[in-house]
């Protein structure tokens, strides 16, 4: 009985390892269903709602939400995108004179102030470095390689424009059959463990979306703080960096440590070294963190996570080494999920054999009850033998 028990345990083992390794080998094609099926789970809510309130069918909701974000987008580029392409051609007639800064104002200073050698930005060594770098590592000596990148170039285009495409397709199908697939994966659920599997999902559903919804908000109007903010202290570029920011601030502390030291940056190139300009700077910065603490992160977020700030760093830190940019994108989420699934797997060690005897909590129940009460039941008795002796003694 062990042996075939062992067996068991084996041949589960190796048949989760072989289905992970062969997620592995097919990621490239699994990446558009994951997509899809992510913003499904974003706005199957959204369907659900307006396919409830305005009584239509199934497809014809989905149908109105894409509407919906297309008409968003297009909103959204037609106002941003005019804005964005003036401050980056700015930037771009702009780089000679960012040079010439550089080299005749600030590598001077600093190499006076910490008495370092002499240093210059040289544009023509600059090139020539890149050049070569780029004959050695992409050589194209024929026409036959400058064929094969052109065609592999075309191919990543393609594979690109496929992938836009696809996403939304397979995400309308996803939403069409939402219903149908959960239950599909509640019918697989062991029956003995169904409701705590249930309950399980229903709050790794409910972190994940309040999160989610909140992150969203929190990134749009701290992006609106610092765009606004920049723009009113008269940086040029201040709409792009300030947007930036807000967006990167999805990943904790990314926006605020990128877009501080981008508009120093583009402070310096506009004004010079100008105290007021940089401690301006500084002030945006730290009003859109107060607003970020003290507004946007409690009414939006509150605590829906459950992670200290270190354990906050920790996270991001490690989905960067596991998954690169990706992994940073997903560190807090994942992070949700397993603080859950960590509280549920606490309070099951807590209710096994394994932990021991009851919990701290009746313990002390029950020295209150068996010892401290008696020394209040003693009080109440003497006051009542006084009276009596007294009665007698009148």
């Amino acid at each position: 009985m062990m042996q075939d028990l062992m067996l068991k345990r084996i041949f589960i083992l190796t048949g989760i390892a072989c289905f992970l390794w062969l997620i592995y080998l097919l990621l490239p094609v699994v990446i558009p269903f994951v997509m899809a099926f992510f913003i499904a789970y974003l706005f199957s809510p959204l369907v659900q709602t307006i396919q409830k309130r305005l009584r239509l069918p199934r497809w014809l909701a989905i149908s109105v939400v894409f509407v919906f974000i297309i008409i968003v987008i297009a909103l959204v580029g037609w106002f941003l995108v005019p804005m964005i392409w003036a401050q980056l051609v700015y930037a771009r007639e702009h780089i000679s004179e960012m040079i010439h800064w550089l080299n005749e104002t600030l590598l001077p200073w600093v190499s006076h102030t910490f008495r370092l050698e002499p240093m210059e930005i040289n544009t023509a060594e600059m090139s020539k470095v890149v050049m070569d770098y780029v004959q050695t590592n992409y050589s194209i000596n024929n026409l036959q390689d400058i064929a094969l990148r052109l065609a592999q170039s075309g191919m990543n285009f393609i594979q690109i424009g496929g992938l836009l495409v696809l996403v939304p397709i397979i995400t309308f199908y996803f939403l069409l059959d939402w219903d149908r697939m959960l239950q599909h994966l509640r019918r697989t659920v062991p029956r003995p463990m169904e409701t705590q599997v249930i309950q399980i999902a229903r709050e790794c559903h409910d972190v994940l979306g309040a999160f989610v919804k909140g992150q969203f908000l929190v990134m749009i109007l701290l992006g609106v703080v610092y765009a606004v903010g920049l723009q009113l202290i008269g940086l040029q570029v201040g709409l792009i960096i300030g947007l930036v920011a807000g967006l990167a601030s999805i990943i904790p502390y990314l926006g605020f440590a990128g877009g501080i030291v981008a508009a120093m940056v583009a402070t310096l190139l506009q004004f010079g070294v100008d105290w007021m300009q940089l401690a301006l700077v500084g002030v945006v910065f730290m009003v859109g963190q107060a607003i970020e603490g003290y507004v946007l992160q409690p009414f939006l977020l509150g605590d829906k996570i459950g992670l200290s700030p270190v354990a906050v760093v920790f996270s991001v830190l490690a989905g960067a080494q596991l998954l690169g940019f990706a992994g940073m994108l997903i560190a807090l989420p994942v992070a949700a999920i397993i603080v859950v699934l960590l509280k549920h797997l606490r309070q099951s060690y807590e209710n096994s054999q394994l932990y021991g005897a009851l919990p701290i909590e009746a313990d002390l129940e029950d020295v209150i009850s068996e010892d401290s009460l008696q020394p209040i039941a003693e009080i109440h008795i003497v006051p009542e033998v006084d009276l009596l002796d007294e009665n007698k003694t009148k």
